[in-house]
C-alpha cells in the first residue's frame, strides 16, 4: 500500500423507490444499508471485501455502531458518503461516515469493527497490509477535525 491513500474514502449512490418508507423519505434501515455500503468500499481500499474473505477466510464484523440523522433523504437524491477511519489496533477500526446530499449533512455512523476469522468466529489480527493500510488513512487524516459527538452517548437530556 502506499501514502496515496485517501484520508477521506467517498462513495456515492442514488435513492432508490424501495428505499423510502410510508413518510416518502429513506427509512431508518436504508441509512445502515448506505453506510455498509460505503464501509465496504473503504475496506476495499485497504485491501479487505469479498475476493480478501474468499482467499484469506476472514472479514470484517461491526462489534458497536452509533447512526445520528440530522435531515431526511428522499427519492432521487444523490448520496456521498463520506468514510474515515479513526484509529485502528492489530484486531479492529473505529470509522466514520458522514453522508451529505449536496453541502447538506444528512446522517452520521461511528463504528467499531473487529477483524475476525471466519473459521473460528473471534477476532483476528488483520492482515500487515491491510492494517498498514487502515494506519495510513488514519494517519492522512489525524490533523481533520474530529466531530464534537464522536463516542457520545444517546440518552434524553434533562434539566
Amino acid at each position: 500500500m502506499s501514502n496515496a491513500l485517501p484520508a477521506i474514502h467517498e462513495t456515492e449512490m442514488t435513492v432508490p423507490p424501495e428505499w423510502l418508507d410510508y413518510n416518502e423519505h429513506m427509512n431508518v434501515a436504508y441509512y445502515t444499508l448506505a453506510f455498509d455500503n460505503a464501509g465496504e468500499e473503504l475496506l476495499k481500499v485497504a485491501g479487505m471485501g469479498h475476493e480478501y474473505t474468499k482467499a484469506t477466510n476472514n472479514s470484517w464484523m461491526v462489534l458497536e455502531g452509533h447512526i445520528t440523522y440530522q435531515n431526511e433523504a428522499r427519492l432521487g437524491d444523490v448520496l456521498l458518503i463520506k468514510s474515515r477511519v479513526l484509529d485502528c489496533s492489530a484486531k479492529a477500526a473505529h470509522l466514520y461516515q458522514e453522508m451529505y446530499r449536496g453541502d447538506q449533512l444528512l446522517s452520521t455512523q461511528e463504528q467499531l469493527m473487529l477483524h475476525v476469522s471466519l473459521e473460528t468466529r473471534r477476532t483476528s489480527n488483520f492482515e500487515p497490509a491491510v492494517l498498514a493500510a487502515l494506519q495510513i488513512m488514519q494517519a492522512a487524516q489525524q490533523d481533520l477535525p474530529r466531530p464534537d459527538w464522536i463516542g457520545r452517548r444517546i440518552g434524553i437530556r434533562r434539566a
